[in-house]
């Protein structure tokens, strides 16, 4: 089951495969999608969730059903506050898995993009 994107842009904002959604990489897009939110990293980072969350709950999910995540930062110095804010999103101790990776350039400019698995059973 493919989940069309109300962005601009060519790609689905998850597929249902079996028991798990795949979350595309979402960044802090302001509402138009053509840029993102102003201010940097931290209201980037708020942005994302709160458009990762609006994904899950279009499928009767939340963060809690999330087990995975690849974070991709433009800039590895902005990790330490990345992990900051993350941490406030899930429950202490039952944390996704996770990866980070500084990266060379994300779409619109962004400083952070993360994409998601969740259990989802069918």
């Amino acid at each position: 089951m493919f989940t069309q994107s109300e962005l601009p842009y060519p790609f689905s904002t998850a597929v249902q495969v079996g028991d798990i959604l795949y979350l595309s990489g979402d960044l802090g897009a302001a509402e138009t999608g053509n840029t993102v939110v102003p201010g940097g990293i931290e209201p980037e980072t708020r942005q994302m969730f709160k458009r990762i969350t609006a994904t899950l709950s279009h499928h009767g999910l939340t963060l809690k059903d999330v087990f995975k995540c690849t974070v991709m930062l433009a800039d590895m110095s902005e990790w330490q506050t990345f992990n900051a804010i993350y941490a406030t999103y899930f429950e202490p101790g039952k944390y996704p898995t996770r990866s980070a990776m500084g990266v060379n350039g994300l779409a619109l400019g962004a400083r952070v993009e993360m994409e998601c698995w969740a259990w989802n059973p069918q």
